[in-house]
């Protein structure tokens, strides 16, 4: 069965970060022996329906005042943000602004000051033009000019804060990038000197590689000092901190970065930058020497593979090198043979000696008659031309760092022990070849895929020169995949033809087209995630670069088969040389691609849309591909709106249009949100005495009677499921449980809450208390919010975030399994969200608010889970507790007026629901105040999706459970194929084909590929879905 009511982490979010409270604490959990719920027998509600109007209540007029809040410049620009911190990542669409000229300021620059000026408070800015610095300016062959620019402060630059802004016909229309509101420090001098900072990173650098003084001919080697120090401000959980960025380079094979604080001296990140492609090492630039040219030269000679290769070779003297200067690139007057050649293809014998130890030599690879019987070295210079002209005839791209730069290669690199390096890296300036030991049985340079892919390195590091940590290494990784494979484009795989496949069972290293490669999971050998569920949050491998590169991988694979490599390869290379930053996140990276194939090839072209596909089936800024948006019928009855007062002492009804219907309709006020059946019948919420009551209507007579459900005065808040037939409540003790009724069977269900984490079977139980609730449509779901708490030997960190648990099952009529996602994966410091609600007929939509309490700003925010767009509905100054309108074409929300009276605001909402048109106005305004709105409709209508899947005997499935193929045995078809699905239990398609159905009325699925778990089967038989459960080995 579908499950359409669960949001998952809209994109790709995201390292677990420590979250602010948002809501008022609750006082401290209740001490002793906990309430007894399940001993509590409730009085059955009994439907009732609409109260006549009261002819003495004053009038109720809307009043169409503008709120507080300011409308939004952006309101006409698609903006995509980051749902963690609410900031934009992308702003695409034309604004109001003028330019802003400044001294020696070219006029593409000062539009795009004009630009961040205009929408500076939007962007928490205070003074763009002294905040951002242009650090390049290129007019691409569509005549579009991309400015970078990095983020300062008094000078200093903000670590991780990139932003690009592209302009056409002279004018911005484009934003995106990575940046933070501006930061306000104590202090802009540093108490720690500099050479401090540097000394605790190579003490700490010390404990994880061996450092050494490098000597001038390995400094040749690097591409760049070997130590380098400058002050950033570094936004450590969005709090900035002044800070020492560090790189090192303990040896050659190695390039750490270390980030100190620049006061304490507290180390705050450390990361190796090197690719490794299996295990951890790097590589650099430069080379040795001699003297001048006698000339260019070219041989045939046997690759590893046997395969005679010509080979470009160079005479100086009466010898031969393995230089090759007859590229493009090549710099005749500002080279000097053999030791300072410019602009040459390079390969280097290190000797079997390692760039880690003090003996390291590399020396010449030489022929007396252009004769050369080294296989080895044969395939790294040959790779290393293909390389070069893959980037020069596809990009035109004037060699890996796009100035006609050396490429440089060495083969026959040891490790440290001495023996043959496992292992081939870029190391920033060169590669570096081992011969292979144990996960590899040739030597490295025999891969044009794995070179391919370690070159690739420089490109990213000299294009959008993305961080190698976390998301943004996992794309950095990713895309040395791509270009590997573009390289070597006769298949998806990489490294096939080197590895032990004694280790990588599968015969490759990476597979981009199924990068679960043959395992099932990160216990395997070769194993990476293929979908964004199934992401690393770990800390080891840089926080998971060459792990979930998988994801990214496949997504790339998805796109090229649809619209073909050549295709595909212009579209990403556009996407990594103008619109990543170095911070990009997964998201970014989606939005990069659309826009690169927007460029190219037009708004709504098969090639965007094949990159949101893509995407979307890899579930990166969406959920599954494919169209799951099933929608209900729009309920048919009277629509009215209940509120309270800001007193909360009475309850009262009015319609939309501004007629008074109840005023009050209950003098016993709520200290809980009131819940709605989705036919109007029933009412419940907590009232003062902290007892359970209800609110029963009859419409049809006009008669409202009101009961107290419980009278056991140990509740905090209750919500009652769309159908009336179950609540589910949560008490005084504030402790970590919900507690389910169900009326039919008069029994309670009692589900504790906890944290998931994406190891299996593990857990954290950190969650204090749940406060809000609110069913979904299914009545199987609950959202709720929940404040946690993590004790620290610091302190304590605390926070509110949103989870939606499976309370009940209706396959079996009983009681759910209690199994939990999240909203989001992780949210940063300071940050929560709280307060959902579901859209009243798009199960995938949902509404909630937002809070930065370092900022002190709440939004109302709303998401299309099955997209992953997120809207910003209003910029509030407080909670909104939101709820949409009967048709979802409003939202209204608490917020304030002008004489900070307590008011129910209102805004239109576009057709994708989560985006708002227009300026919001007051909608409700009360002698008292009012808060809390609810919208709702008094008709009947059915309440799950006319695609949903019906579970009967026409569906069986075997064996049950399954391991690697799962057979479906179809009652009574005469169908020659059928269409099937798998989803997880929370309704996200993983897979789906159509199959074709044998004589025996049966079809096979191969499922090899599904991690080990419960999965809905899903096949469409005779016109109608029927579902069928199957558990996974």
């Amino acid at each position: 069965m579908k499950r359409t009511s669960l949001f998952i982490a809209f994109c790709l979010l995201l390292v677990w970060q420590a979250q602010a409270q948002m809501k008022p604490r609750l006082p401290k959990r209740a001490d002793g022996t906990r309430l007894q719920v399940e001993q509590i027998i409730l009085n059955p509600i009994k439907p009732g329906i609409p109260t006549k109007a009261n002819p003495f209540a004053p009038a109720f007029v809307p009043k169409a005042q503008t709120l507080t809040a300011t409308t939004s410049q952006l309101q006409n620009s698609v903006v995509t943000r980051d749902p963690a911190t609410g900031l934009q990542v992308s702003i695409i669409g034309a604004i109001d602004y003028q330019p802003l000229p400044g001294e020696g300021r070219s006029e593409a620059l000062a539009h795009c000051y004009g630009y961040l000026e205009s929408i500076k408070s939007q962007l928490k800015l205070s003074a763009p033009a002294q905040e951002f610095a242009a650090t390049s300016a290129t007019t691409d062959e569509l005549g579009i000019t991309h400015v970078r620019m990095q983020q300062i402060a008094q000078g200093i630059p903000v670590y991780g804060s990139e932003i690009a802004l592209h302009l056409k016909d002279g004018r911005v229309y484009m934003m995106n990038g990575r940046y933070q509101p501006s930061p306000q420090l104590n202090s802009y001098q540093p108490s720690l000197a500099q050479q401090q900072a540097l000394d605790l990173a190579l003490a700490d650098v010390a404990k994880y590689t061996k450092v050494k003084s490098l000597s001038e001919a390995e400094l040749e080697l690097l591409d760049g000092p070997q130590t380098q120090v400058q002050p950033v401000v570094y936004p450590q959980h969005r709090k900035p901190l002044l800070a020492w960025a560090i790189t090192l380079r303990p040896n050659l094979t190695s390039r750490w970065t270390y980030i100190v604080d620049a006061h304490t001296g507290d180390i705050l990140q450390h990361f190796d930058n090197v690719c490794k492609v299996h295990g951890t090492h790097a590589a650099s630039d430069h080379a040795r020497a001699v003297p001048p040219p006698d000339g260019p030269a070219t041989a045939n000679a046997n690759d590893l593979f046997g395969i005679s290769r010509t080979i470009n070779t160079y005479q100086k003297g009466s010898l031969f090198y393995l230089i090759d200067a007859s590229r493009s690139m090549f710099n005749a007057p500002a080279s000097v043979f053999p030791d300072e050649p410019v602009g040459v293809i390079w390969t280097i014998n290190a000797q079997n000696t390692s760039p880690e130890n003090n003996n390291f030599g590399a020396a010449h690879i030489t022929s007396s008659n252009n004769t050369w019987t080294n296989p080895i070295a044969v395939s790294a210079h040959y790779n290393a031309g293909r390389a070069f002209e893959y980037f020069k005839q596809t990009f035109n791209r004037n060699s890996i760092n796009g100035q006609g730069g050396n490429i440089i290669s060495l083969i026959n690199v040891a490790d440290a022990s001495g023996q043959p390096m496992d292992n081939a890296f870029w190391n920033g300036a060169a590669m570096f070849y081992g011969n292979g030991n144990i996960a590899f049985s040739s030597p490295l340079a025999k891969s044009l895929d794995v070179a391919g892919h370690e070159m690739s390195h420089g490109v990213i590091q000299n294009t959008a020169n993305l961080e190698y940590y976390a998301e943004s290494g996992a794309i950095n990784e990713s895309f040395a995949d791509v270009f590997g494979a573009m390289i070597d484009r006769d298949d998806w795989l990489i490294g096939e033809n080197v590895v032990n496949s004694n280790i990588y069972t599968s015969g490759a290293l990476r597979n981009m087209s199924d990068p679960h490669n043959g395992g099932n999971s990160l216990n395997d050998d070769g194993w990476q995630p293929a979908h964004f569920t199934e992401k690393y949050t770990g800390t080891a491998d840089n926080a998971g670069v060459h792990i979930n590169s998988g994801i990214t991988n496949r997504a790339y694979y998805l796109f090229a088969e649809q619209v073909s490599k050549n295709t595909a390869e212009q579209v990403y290379y556009r996407a990594l040389s103008n619109y990543l930053t170095r911070s990009s996140q997964f998201i970014d990276l989606r939005i990069a691609v659309i826009q690169a194939a927007t460029d190219l090839h037009g708004a709504n072209s098969t090639v965007v849309n094949a990159a949101i596909s893509a995407f979307n089936t890899v579930g990166i800024g969406s959920g599954q591909g494919g169209d799951y948006q099933d929608d209900l019928n729009e309920n048919p009855g009277n629509e009215y709106v209940l509120y309270t007062d800001a007193f909360q002492e009475q309850l009262y009804l009015v319609t939309p249009q501004g007629q008074t219907v109840a005023y009050p309709l209950s003098d016993i006020g709520p200290i809980s949100k009131p819940s709605v059946t989705d036919d109007g019948t029933i009412i419940v919420y907590v009232d003062a005495d902290l007892t359970l009551q209800a609110i029963l209507i009859d419409w049809q007579s006009g008669e409202v009677d009101q009961i107290t459900v419980s009278d056991e005065q140990i509740w905090r808040n209750v919500a009652i499921s769309k159908d009336g037939n179950k609540i589910a409540a949560v008490t005084t003790d504030n402790d970590n449980f919900i507690y389910v009724y169900d009326f039919i069977i008069e029994e309670w269900g009692e589900f504790e809450l906890y944290n998931p984490t994406y190891t299996e079977g593990v857990e954290t139980g950190d969650v204090v208390f749940a406060d809000v609730l609110e069913w979904d449509h299914s009545g199987e779901y609950l959202a709720y919010d929940a404040f946690s708490e993590i004790n620290t030997t610091t302190g304590t960190i605390e926070y509110w975030d949103i989870g939606f648990i499976r309370v009940w099952d209706n396959d079996v009529a009983d009681f759910g399994d209690g199994y939990i996602e999240k909203l989001f994966s992780g949210l940063p410091e300071n940050t929560s969200v709280a307060d959902p609600t579901f859209s009243k007929n798009s199960p995938y939509i949902i509404a909630f608010d937002f809070f930065d309490e370092y900022d002190d700003t709440y939004f109302v925010l709303a998401a299309n889970y099955e997209t992953g767009d997120v809207g910003e509905i209003f910029e509030n100054i407080d909670l909104g507790y939101p709820n949409y309108s009967v048709d979802d074409t409003k939202m209204i929300f608490d917020a304030y007026d002008n004489q900070d009276n307590s008011v129910i605001g209102i805004t239109s909402l576009a057709a994708d629901k989560i985006t708002p048109v227009g300026n919001p106005s007051i909608f409700i305004s009360d002698t008292n105040g009012a808060f809390w709105g609810v919208w709702f409709a008094n008709g009947d209508r059915v309440l799950v999706s006319a695609d949903e899947p019906v579970s009967d005997e026409t569906l069986a499935v075997f064996p049950n459970p399954a391991v690697s193929t799962l057979h479906l045995s179809l009652e009574d078809t005469t169908d020659s194929e059928v269409s099937v699905k798998i989803s997880d239990m929370l309704g996200r398609v993983l897979q789906q084909a159509t199959l074709p159905i044998g004589a025996d009325n049966t079809a096979s699925l191969q499922i090899g590929n599904l991690p080990a778990g419960q999965y809905v089967v899903s096949a469409l038989i005779n016109g109608a879905w029927r579902a069928a459960r199957v558990v996974v080995h």
